[in-house]
């Protein structure tokens, strides 16, 4: 479960936003909530914004961590690491990640800032009681310690590590720390970055052709948003090359597969091929699998402009789905235009999250609906957001149509 998430110096976000996933005090749709410890968390969060605000930049951000962790172990000594910057920071300003999270009913805590050179900072905490404890820090490209109950097995990283490696990376698959372990595993199983691809449509396929209880709940789903599809019959088909940022063969946004899968939609009195398709309903196929994956396994679904293609109710399903999951903590997040979602008998005003450009210093600024004062509950936030209250919407030139 993903708590917080911070960032900076990342694309058009230049000072620190903090992004959070904590539910304020409020009451409203509290059966919707997770519980954990002392906390209640969201399972779902909707971000807002003008088109170039930072929306896209934000849960990019989100990616490159997730990458930077998965891939860090592998990269060759001299190879920067893959880095953004904002365009009007300093030149020698890090770039800096961090996440609050839970895993297997532990909190963490783990971050890091890097530069061209190298890692700058890095760090790895958790809370095995009340208070929070140290795991590892990093101060510099080559200086870390380990805590002294964890200090013994950390020194298999002496030798190992290098500037341009992530601590937790090389931990990871050096010592046999089960809460560094986690922390890495929590990357590599939790986040699901959904992006259309060759890669997820064979997931989905795999899933479907292999898994008749992932079968039976995908043609659930369609029929339950209206779709009359019957069957689906798939076969192998030539081989693919799949090139994705890491090769992992356990989340849905990275199953690489060097088969090609062949897919006719079965309705009722005739089948189509998958290729004749809309685009609607080829997005489904590559989104409802992971998103039945997520609900299942505790993942965090993170999906920007999640209407693209698809009807507004089938939108408001998903996010149903989500709010109505009580058997897990997986979690959706998304950035939308659809202001349709926008509906105080639906959302919480903690899940409504909005971007805006900074015109003074070029930098996307970072709020949530519940942070504005004197949004009541029973308001239509719809037109509210649409008439520009809350911000976070194009500033149009006011002689736009007479030009």
């Amino acid at each position: 479960m993903l708590i917080q998430f911070t960032c900076s110096n990342y694309r058009s976000i230049k000072d620190p936003v903090v992004f959070s996933m904590a539910a304020s005090k409020d009451d409203c749709i509290k059966d919707s909530l997770i519980s954990f410890g002392k906390g209640r968390y969201l399972r779902v969060a909707e971000v807002y914004g003008a088109n170039g605000s930072g929306k896209t930049s934000l849960l990019d951000a989100l990616l490159l961590m997730y990458r930077i962790v998965l891939t860090s172990n592998t990269v060759q000594p001299g190879f920067s690491i893959l880095r953004y910057p904002h365009k009007l920071s300093k030149q020698k300003a890090p770039t800096s990640f961090s996440v609050v999270f839970e895993k297997n009913g532990v909190k963490y805590s783990y971050g890091f800032s890097y530069n061209k050179d190298g890692i700058v900072d890095e760090y790895l905490h958790y809370w095995p009681g009340v208070k929070r404890a140290v795991i590892f820090e990093r101060t510099s490209l080559m200086d870390y310690q380990f805590a002294d109950s964890f200090k013994k097995a950390g020194d298999n990283c002496r030798g190992r590590m290098k500037p341009n490696k992530l601590l937790l990376s090389c931990a990871a698959n050096e010592t046999d720390i089960p809460q560094v372990s986690a922390a890495f595993m929590f990357f590599l199983e939790n986040l699901v970055f959904f992006r259309e691809s060759e890669s997820l449509f064979n997931y989905s396929m795999h899933q479907l052709k292999n898994s008749p209880q992932m079968k039976a709940e995908f043609l659930g789903f369609m029929r339950n948003i209206g779709c009359d599809l019957v069957d689906v019959k798939i076969k192998e088909g030539q081989q693919v090359l799949v090139d994705d940022a890491v090769s992992i063969t356990t989340t849905p946004q990275m199953m690489q597969s060097s088969i090609g899968y062949e897919l006719k939609l079965v309705y009722k009195n005739f089948e189509v091929d998958y290729r004749e398709e809309s685009s609607g309903v080829k997005k489904l196929f590559q989104f409802v699998c992971p998103m039945m994956d997520a609900l299942t396994n505790n993942r965090v679904l993170i999906c920007d402009e999640i209407e693209a293609h698809l009807h507004p109710s089938i939108v408001a399903e998903i996010i149903k789905r989500f709010c109505r999951n009580k058997d897990s903590k997986s979690q959706l997040i998304t950035a939308t235009h659809d202001s349709d979602l926008l509906d105080l008998n639906e959302v919480r005003r903690d899940q409504v999250w909005f971007t805006e450009m900074n015109p003074k210093t070029r930098s996307t600024d970072l709020y949530s609906l519940a942070e504005l004062k004197n949004v009541r509950k029973d308001e239509n936030i719809k037109k509210g957001y649409i008439l520009g209250r809350y911000g976070a919407i194009p500033m149009l030139n006011s002689n736009f149509r007479e030009k």
